[in-house]
Formats: structure tokens, C-alpha cells, sequence
């Protein structure tokens, strides 16, 4: 039984939630005040990516093409890493050395890009998902075991020392997944039931380690449904919110560039603001390029 996607199923307010999410990382890791507010914004960026996962599938009307999603991420991927690269031999004093450690091949030449290997592989959930979780109680099964899973994989990239991206991808998969049974939830008319199991892991999660990044999971799940109420039907928001990826990507480059111009006792807020601002217009600008569109 295949479902069938509701007109009003895509709403601009989603892309308000991808600008937001963007502009939170970027708070974040400028340690701008409360940059706790990182945890959140990825955890929102990652429910929507899921979330997103799904509306393509239903979109190409179940014929999901892992094969072309995998080229559409891998190619920005190759790009920026080698982009860094670059500039890390144009800027570094001792360039680091390249492929030192085979763990590297899941990541990038830097950190931030493991969330482009992360998703071509999570993203085989999403076909196998849709395609098991076609009934309430289906969803109900799926959601118990995302119960399950995520208090352990949550804790253990807190506490497990291991390799990145593994660290990483531990604290991504929860919310990836929560995004996909969101969508379908949504579509079932029972976005409760994915709530309410996003409180469940909070509650869990927080009960063996009371720290802030233990509630990420429902406060971003909190966040993404007040959003998809937000009524919006101005075209920039939707504008915007297709920079987010790109914003995401080439931020670390602005960063150096705001720390070179202004030295690292820039005030933290005015750096993330102006990190924020750049991004967003070089992302822009690449979009309006023949052939570099693809890597933003």
C-alpha cells in the first residue's frame, strides 16, 4: 500500500525550520552565547533531513533512486573536501597530512563534512522505512524500536570514546530516523505517536546522563511541529531555505576568513552573525554559477 502525499503536505514554514537550523550550528561553533543551542539546531536540521527524505520518495512516487541521491551528496562532498584541502595548505603553518587515518575516508578533509557521508548511507532507511511502516501499528513497532536504539547510541557518543565520525554518527542516526516516521506519522494523521516518542528517549536518555544534549530529540521534535503549523506564504522564506545546506557547508571557510580580519577576540555573536551572513551569500552567488550549483 503506497501513500499518497496530501496537497498542503509541503509548507514553506519547513524551510523556515532549515534557515533557523543553519543559522544555529553556525551560532555554535562561532561559541557565540548560548551555542548549547547547536545541539537543537542539528538535531532539527537532521529531523528535517529525514522528513525531507521522505517527501522526495513520495514525490517520485515511490521510486526512490538511491543511486542518484548518493551522486547528488557525493559530489559537493568530493568538491568541499578537496576545497579545504586547499585552503588548508594555502593557511595552515603544518598542513595536516592527508588520509592519515582511514576513518578520514567516512568524513572529509574536515569535520563538519561527515554529515554528507552520514546521509548517503542512512538514507537507505528511508525506502525500507516507508515501505515496512505502512499501517498504525506499524508505526507504533517502528517507534518502540526507535525507543530502543537511541538512549544507547546517545550515550555511548557521549561517553564511548571512539573514532569520528562514529561519535557523530550516533547522535545523528536517532533524529534522522525520527524524521522519516514524522513524515509518516504526518501522513497517517498521528504526529503524536512520534512526539510522544521523542519524549520517551528525552526522558530516558536523561535519566542516565542530565546534561542539555540528552533532550535534543524532543526539543527538536517540539520545535519541527510548531513550525509545520506556522501558516507562511512568502516566497523569500522559501528562497532561504534552500541555502541551508549550503550555508552549512561552506561556513568553516568564513569563519577563518571573519578570525583573520577581525582576530580571535572578535566578539562571539557579531562573528556568527557576519560567518552567517557571508555564507549565506556566497551560497547564493554559487547557486547562480553553471555547474557549481550542484555542490550547494
Amino acid at each position: 500500500m503506497a501513500m499518497t502525499a496530501p496537497q498542503d503536505y509541503y509548507r514553506r514554514s519547513i524551510d523556515l525550520a532549515r534557515i533557523a537550523a543553519a543559522l544555529g550550528i553556525v551560532w555554535a561553533h562561532a561559541h557565540a552565547p548560548g551555542r548549547i543551542v547547536g545541539y537543537v539546531a542539528l538535531s532539527l536540521f537532521l529531523v528535517l533531513t529525514g522528513f525531507l527524505a521522505v517527501q522526495s520518495l513520495q514525490r517520485s512516487k515511490g521510486r526512490f533512486t538511491w543511486l542518484a541521491r548518493v551522486q547528488r551528496i557525493a559530489f559537493p562532498w568530493l568538491f568541499w573536501s578537496l576545497f579545504f584541502i586547499a585552503v588548508d595548505s594555502a593557511t595552515a603553518d603544518t598542513p595536516r597530512p592527508l588520509l592519515s587515518d582511514p576513518w578520514s575516508l567516512l568524513v572529509g578533509s574536515t569535520i563538519h563534512l561527515w554529515f554528507l557521508p552520514f546521509v548517503m548511507l542512512a538514507s537507505l532507511l528511508v525506502p525500507l522505512l516507508v515501505h515496512l511502516v505502512q499501517t498504525p501499528r506499524a508505526l507504533v513497532v517502528a517507534c518502540a524500536g526507535l525507543v530502543l536504539i537511541s538512549p544507547p547510541l546517545l550515550w555511548a557518543q557521549a561517553f564511548v570514546p571512539m573514532p569520528v565520525p562514529l561519535p557523530q554518527w550516533g547522535y545523528a542516526l536517532p533524529p534522522f530516523i525520527y524524521g522519516i516516521l514524522a513524515a509518516i506519522g504526518h501522513r497517517q494523521g498521528n504526529a503524536l505517536l512520534p512526539l510522544g516518542t521523542a519524549a520517551l528517549i528525552s526522558a530516558i536518555t536523561f535519566a542516565g546522563a542530565p546534561m542539555f544534549w540528552a533532550v535534543q530529540m524532543l526539543l527538536a521534535a517540539v520545535l519541527f511541529e510548531v513550525l509545520w503549523r506556522v501558516e507562511l506564504r512568502n516566497q523569500a522564506v522559501a528562497a532561504l531555505g534552500k541555502l541551508a545546506f549550503g550555508i552549512y557547508l561552506v561556513h568553516p571557510f568564513f569563519m577563518l576568513v571573519t578570525y583573520k580580519l577581525f582576530g580571535g577576540g572578535v566578539n562571539a555573536a557579531f562573528a556568527a552573525l557576519l560567518i552567517f551572513a557571508m555564507s549565506l551569500v556566497a551560497t547564493w552567488v554559487l547557486r547562480q554559477v553553471p555547474g557549481l550549483r550542484r555542490v550547494v
